[in-house]
């Protein structure tokens, strides 16, 4: 299991989980179905490493990407994007950021955190 934790072997679980999840919408679906609150593990995950940028009091330019406050808002289909997007972007190492994450490295999701947020957000897409 350590070697799953590798920088390549990250990236290469969390694209399997993509592959498997494909994020297309259902046709037919009008958007109406709301997507599902963050389940409390996450979103204590998010609280420490994301709602600096992208929560409540968030910054300007985060915001416009990803609004946590909004996230009840959201249809099915554009939280699960959304998730997936949050997914890609810290298996990437691209959130934080890396000047915030030099900075303050604490607030750098660890690679279990990552790969629990990968698998929300591959549960949140919509059933055929």
């Amino acid at each position: 299991m350590k070697n799953l934790f590798h920088s390549k072997g990250i990236h290469l679980l969390i694209a399997l989980f993509f592959l498997a999840a494909n994020f297309q919408s259902i046709p037919g679906q009008t958007g109406a179905v709301k997507v599902s609150a963050i389940p409390d593990d996450i979103n204590k995950i998010f609280q420490t490493s994301c709602y600096g940028c992208h929560g409540p009091n968030g910054k300007l330019l985060p915001m416009t990407k990803l609004n946590f406050s909004k996230w009840t808002e959201y249809d099915a289909v554009k939280g699960a994007g959304k998730a997936a997007n949050i997914c890609t972007e810290l298996a990437e190492e691209a959130m934080p950021p890396k000047s915030v994450r030099k900075s303050n490295p604490e607030l750098i999701p660890t690679k279990e955190q990552t790969l629990l947020i990968c698998k929300w957000a591959v549960s949140l897409k919509p059933k055929e």
